[in-house]
């Protein structure tokens, strides 16, 4: 079998900025780039709101996806999605030979503070398919204080309730694989525990390197979340690996003692979902599961899991046919028009489809430098009387050409020609194509390099006074 491996990091920043190194959120020890997890998922909890910080957040990277971008970008990353929700802040990346492969890329998003008005708390979803497999990936932030255990059950069950995905209207638990993140507030039993300072002196009478839910089992034990699942009251057919630290909240910012005001509680935590734990092809291995001791911005510890998951046969995983192959670009002039190739195999071009733009080295979906919809003159769909109007039927409107002949695999040919402004710059760049109709990436181009035309001097002309 095929697997991919998924890189997560749940972490409650209480609104401070990435002025730390971000480094140590990569517990990766040197690994080779064979050895690097596939997607990286970042699920970050009260980034700082303010009025300002959302305008400059539609039309940018916020400061922590930035610095989140800076850390990866040495290692091939793409960010594929950035999913924001006032507090909330869900960042996924994926090595960019994935990039080719994922589809049905949708978004989702709940607010449960102050009566669902107010996204302080809730959570942000991102779903998408690759290699067959559905994946669904929540950050979350559930709501606070010891007292409010029925409101964290609450917001589980409104967040199910509330979210689905793309034109089939998937929920969260139909999905083949889900990884539910974020800071889910759970506490200790508060019927049964002592006093904070008594939980820290049984915490730091415990080697440091030793810390968690085994060797501090008599604390475990009252675990809020543990023992919600237990009773199938939320989170019912999740799991969870054995924590392999010691309570992540509450700490005096910049240090490494807790803060005697609030009980330590393992508020952080990883969870995980399949849709058949019966069924081989739905495995998922968790390889670690910690927290970042280095990092102290916060009141939290930031955590991070790794698992492995499988996805289908060793051959598939290796030959995946892409509905949308470019042929090769082997010159593209400045200045001019560009006539570019594709072969098409079973799927129709939609009115909206569209070709991005990207620097050869890109590291985000987002980072797209121009663009061109199929067709180039667009049409809503609403104001047409046929509302299944195609990409095909429109050729006579934009500068595309359907070549009579048919490949031997079935696969038309298609003749586009760019305008002249849509790049601007030698270098070297890729195509990337995106369907409308289901958010999917259906053709990457290889690389190509963009030149200025060569004109000869012209010695025969004359000057004069």
């Amino acid at each position: 079998m095929g697997d991919l491996t998924f890189y997560t990091v749940t972490y409650n920043v209480a609104t401070r900025s990435p002025r730390q190194p971000l480094e140590d959120l990569l517990q990766w020890n040197g690994r080779t780039e064979h050895q690097l997890p596939d997607f990286c998922l970042f699920g970050l909890q009260e980034i700082k709101a303010q009025p300002q910080n959302l305008i400059l957040d539609s039309l940018f990277d916020d400061p922590w996806t930035a610095a989140l971008r800076d850390v990866l970008s040495g290692y091939s990353y793409v960010k594929i999605r950035t999913v924001k929700m006032v507090g909330l802040l869900l960042n996924v990346f994926c090595k960019r030979k994935h990039v080719p492969l994922l589809k049905e890329m949708e978004t989702s998003e709940t607010r449960t503070g102050l009566l669902g008005l107010w996204g302080n708390k809730g959570a942000v979803s991102f779903s998408f398919k690759i290699y067959g497999a559905t994946i669904c990936c929540v950050n979350c932030h559930f709501a606070a204080h010891e007292e409010y255990l029925k409101h964290r059950i609450k917001d589980y069950h409104t967040i199910i309730e509330s979210q689905n995905f793309g034109l089939s209207k998937k929920t969260i638990l139909n999905h083949d694989y889900v990884f539910w993140f974020g800071d889910l507030n759970f506490r200790l039993d508060n019927k049964k525990f002592k006093s904070a300072k008594e939980i820290v002196s049984q915490v730091n009478n415990i080697n440091s390197s030793i810390r968690n839910a085994t060797t501090l089992a008599e604390i475990w034990t009252q675990d809020e979340l543990s023992s919600v699942m237990q009773k199938s009251k939320a989170f019912k057919g999740f799991f969870e690996y054995l924590p392999m630290f010691p309570p992540t909240y509450r700490f005096i910012f910049d240090s490494s003692s807790y803060d005697l005001k609030r009980r330590p509680a393992w508020t952080d935590r990883i969870l995980y979902k399949t849709i058949d734990p019966s069924n081989e092809k739905c495995l998922l291995e968790v390889l670690s599961y910690k927290y970042i001791e280095s990092i102290q911005l916060s009141d939290h510890r930031p955590v991070y899991s790794e698992a492995s998951v499988q996805i289908c046969s060793e051959e598939n995983f290796n030959n995946v046919d892409q509905p949308v192959i470019f042929q090769p670009i082997n010159t593209w002039q400045l200045e001019t028009e560009n006539e570019i190739n594709l072969q098409i195999k079973n799927y129709i071009p939609w009115v909206n489809d569209w070709i991005g733009v990207f620097k050869e080295k890109y590291t985000s979906l987002d980072d797209y430098l121009s663009y061109v919809y199929l067709p180039l003159e667009t049409i809503e769909r609403e104001e047409s009387n046929d509302e299944n109007i195609q990409f095909d039927n429109m050729a006579s409107l934009c500068r595309v050409k359907f070549l009579p002949e048919e490949c031997s695999d079935g696969s038309k040919r298609v003749c586009l020609k760019f305008s002249e402004t849509l790049v601007l710059n030698p270098g070297s760049y890729r195509l990337i194509y995106f369907s409308s109709i289901n958010n999917s990436v259906l053709g990457v181009s290889n690389p190509f390099i963009a030149t200025k035309q060569t004109r000869e001097l012209n010695t025969s002309h004359e000057f004069g006074w």
